[in-house]
């Protein structure tokens, strides 16, 4: 433990160095390596690996060293273990025989000389290390600028790609726009000098189609162009469902962000590329990460196809993230509407940090698991958010089946939810269902047999958005 081995790494058990394991302070107070900072730090996020606190960071040398700790191990070096059973001596002098007290006198003059000389060169020594140590923290202030100037070069990169790719799709859209005006002027002179009943049928069947095309083009472009102010370097919501390769890399590189801003201030959501699929998580009032690309979460909310929702829950205990619950809600029924908002937090409150409240006959058949208490984290809250949460529900006894305990309309703790992880017995249904584990089924089962089911976290939470 970091208490009881304050020279080692709490989370490699490795001593500390000058350089790779160097010792660095988090925010929330607790020091780890430098590698093991670096190696935890995912899509810009920083989960501290003592308290969970969450920290924006993109490298390691952004947390301050710790000369604290690196005073402490230098002292623990510099120390000397003396035996209990050794006696210390004084050193025999020999005897100076035939040294006349003059000479002798010259030997003190001179042992006191070096003596001096010693005392120097110590003081000087340590002035050299703290210079060091400053020119560490110069190195650490350059190295941070450097990472953020690597940064803001990548992204105006990317924000020169996207760019690019749109002013070569205006300029397609721009010459064909030209041809068809050319033609439809052309078709005017043709119709002013038809003398025949034959040249105006013929005349106005082309004119008809190169009407079509221009009609065609004015549709495309307003498909492509909605707004000529959304075309800057922020991306559009247009590019994410595009997935164009710039906007790809921009959302791997964790620098695409959702927002949101009323009276209380603005909160932000991450979102991030895994396996093929783009994943809304929750509004939580933390730092935008510098130079990242903005979109209003509405307009983000607003490409959700209702009739096919796909939610998510991040389980971890015991310090780390043990999996990822993909949840298919059922369309059109207000319990899943709100279970959208609560993992989203459009609302304001989330399923973001809550804690899974009890296991339900655990041991027999038809065991579940019951969670989603925004409020208290108890089991005692968890009011509903929508004014009517009555619907077309259906009844289930399979395993993955996502749902409510509490009797509607009144249904004070609505927002808790539970998943089944078994069968029901025949004859026995889970009630209120609104949804079906998709995958990570074996994640929530898992759970279920730690030791103690309050230990367990939803870490994180969302939606997933169609590409």
């Amino acid at each position: 433990m970091m208490d009881n081995n304050p020279e080692e790494c709490s989370v490699c058990f490795n001593n500390y160095d000058d350089t790779l394991l160097r010792p660095r302070n988090l925010p929330c107070g607790h020091p780890f390596c430098s590698q093991c900072i670096d190696n935890a730090i995912k899509n810009g996020q920083l989960n501290c690996p003592s308290c969970r606190a969450q920290h924006t960071a993109t490298a390691a040398t952004q947390f301050p060293i710790s000369y604290g700790i690196e005073a402490f191990i230098r002292k623990l070096k510099g120390m000397e273990v003396v035996p209990v059973t050794t006696v210390p001596t004084k050193p025999n002098k020999a005897p100076t025989r035939g040294i006349s007290k003059k000479l002798r006198s010259l030997v003190e003059e001179q042992k006191s000389s070096i003596s001096s000389l010693i005392t120097s060169c110590e003081e000087v020594l340590s002035q050299l290390g703290e210079y060091r140590g400053q020119l560490g923290d110069w190195k650490t202030q350059h190295l941070q600028l450097q990472d953020r100037l690597y940064a803001l070069v990548e992204q105006n990169k990317s924000a020169m790609k996207l760019l690019e790719l749109e002013d070569t799709s205006v300029v397609d859209m721009t010459t064909q726009g030209e041809e068809g005006k050319t033609q439809l002027q052309a078709m005017l002179g043709s119709l002013d000098t038809v003398n025949t009943a034959q040249e105006v049928d013929t005349t106005i069947d082309t004119a008809d189609e190169c009407s079509m095309k221009v009609e065609d083009w004015l549709q495309k472009c307003q498909e492509l162009f909605p707004d000529v102010n959304t075309v800057h370097t922020s991306v559009k919501v247009e590019g994410l469902r595009r997935m164009r390769e710039p906007v790809k890399s921009l959302v791997e590189a964790g620098r695409v962000v959702a927002v949101q801003e009323d009276q209380d201030g603005r909160r932000s959501a991450r979102i991030t590329l895994q396996d093929g699929q783009l994943y809304l998580h929750p509004l939580l009032r933390q730092p935008t990460p510098a130079h990242a690309h903005t979109i209003q979460e509405s307009d983000v909310v607003g490409v959700l196809d209702p009739s096919c929702t796909l939610a998510f829950l991040d389980l971890g205990w015991a310090g780390s993230t043990r999996g990822r619950v993909t949840i298919r809600l059922t369309p059109d029924t207000p319990l899943a509407r709100q279970f959208v908002l609560l993992c989203t937090g459009q609302r304001g409150h989330t399923y973001h940090n809550t804690k899974l409240l009890r296991v339900g006959g655990k041991g027999q058949p038809g065991v579940c698991v019951r969670g989603g208490d925004y409020e208290s984290n108890d089991g005692e809250g968890g009011a509903s958010l929508l004014p009517d949460l009555q619907g077309q529900y259906r009844e289930s006894r399979q395993a993955g089946a996502v749902g409510s305990w509490w009797p509607l309309p009144g249904g004070l703790r609505s927002a808790q939810f539970f998943i089944a992880t078994r069968d029901r017995q025949a004859g026995l249904q889970w009630p209120r269902v609104f949804g079906d584990v998709v995958s990570g089924l074996d994640v929530v089962r898992a759970a279920v047999n730690h030791s103690d089911i309050t230990e367990v976290t939803v870490v994180d939470c969302g939606v997933v958005l169609p590409l």
